[in-house]
Formats: structure tokens, sequence, C-alpha cells
């Protein structure tokens, strides 16, 4: 584990067990965490980001959102397979379309629903679902979630420069080098090199 303050390398998993996380955490009736998880898969979001999300927000097929990091406004168009867990969940949990409170507060019952929880209880929660399903990578976190997106992204659009062209405009990144390493091409590269003598 890394000390406070100490940066830790991530990787994003395949998009596979990525589906395997949250239908695991549905079956189990972990709801949230699964609307977590699919919401970092799904959107590519940085996890503070994501713990602004509202309810009609997610509920809806499109929104906008500011992102924290750059105050960039970003549209996010929302896939079909996310939309069928919202409502899922919003049905679980009787929440209405027009709902404006944010999505992940905490469970318990003294838990205020005014107010989301917090980027180290957001990322225990992850590290948690994926002990409990034992998905392994290297230290879990939402960054995991961001980077199975931009691979999942990279892949889907024939792992090409376009592709990381756009993942770099979506991502904010200021060049497609930095995108590269983000989701782990570099290191790929590397490995391949080794392997192939």
């Amino acid at each position: 584990m890394a000390k406070k303050g100490q940066k830790t390398e991530t990787a994003p998993i395949k998009w596979n067990q990525a589906q395997t996380l949250i239908t695991c955490t549905l079956n189990d009736g972990k709801y949230n965490t699964a609307l977590l998880l699919a919401s970092g898969f799904y959107f590519g979001l940085r996890v503070g980001d994501i713990l602004k999300l509202t309810w009609n927000q997610i509920l809806s097929e499109r929104f906008i959102i500011e992102e924290g990091k750059t105050k960039k406004e970003r549209m996010i168009d929302v896939h079909k397979d996310y939309q069928k867990l919202t409502q899922r969940v919003a049905k679980h949990y009787k929440i209405e379309e027009s709902n404006k409170r944010p999505v992940f507060t905490h469970q318990r019952r003294d838990g205020d629903p005014e107010k989301s929880i917090s980027r180290t209880a957001a990322n225990k929660r992850i590290r948690k679902a994926f002990e409990d399903y034992g998905i392994k990578t290297q230290n879990p976190s939402s960054h995991t979630l961001r980077k199975t997106f931009g691979l999942r992204v990279y892949e889907n659009n024939g792992r090409t420069e376009d592709a990381l062209i756009l993942l770099s405009k979506i991502f904010g990144h200021k060049d497609i080098a930095t995108t590269r390493a983000y989701i782990g091409l570099t290191q790929e590269r590397i490995t391949n090199a080794y392997l192939s003598l």
C-alpha cells in the first residue's frame, strides 16, 4: 500500500472483467457500488466528477457535466446498457427521474442523502469490489475504471492513432503520448519488445 501523497500506478482491466464486476455487485444487492463501477467504466470521468452525478443526470439519455479539474463542460451520451442498469437501480430505490440528489451517498441509515461520499470512501468501495469478486489488477481504484474506459474506446476504434487523438480530447490530455501511457500502451509495447526476441 502506498504512503499518503505517494503516487501509485494502476492498470485497466479487460471489458469482460468490468462487466462481470458490475453484474456480480448488482446480483449481490450492492446497487450503489454497481452504479459507481459502471459510471467509471462507461463515462471515463474522474472520481470527483462521478461523485457529483445526480439521479436526474444518470437517468437521462444525455447530460452535461462541468469537469472539476478542467472546468470544461462535457456532454455525456448514456450507453443503453448503463441506462438499463440505472433504471433497475432507480426502481429498487424508488427514485424518480426528476430527483436531483447525488447518486453516491452513504448507504447507512444515518448517512446524509444530500451529500456525496468522499473520494477515499469511493476508492474503498471500488477496491473492496475487486477483492470480493477476485478481479486482479494493480492497485484497483477509480483510475482503474477510467483507464478501462480508455482502453475500451481505444480497442473499439481499431487501436489507431485517431482513437488515441479522440481519447486525448476526452481525457483532456496535452498529447497522445500521455494518453498512450495512461491506458498502459507504453508498457504493453515494452513487454511485447521483450517477448518478441
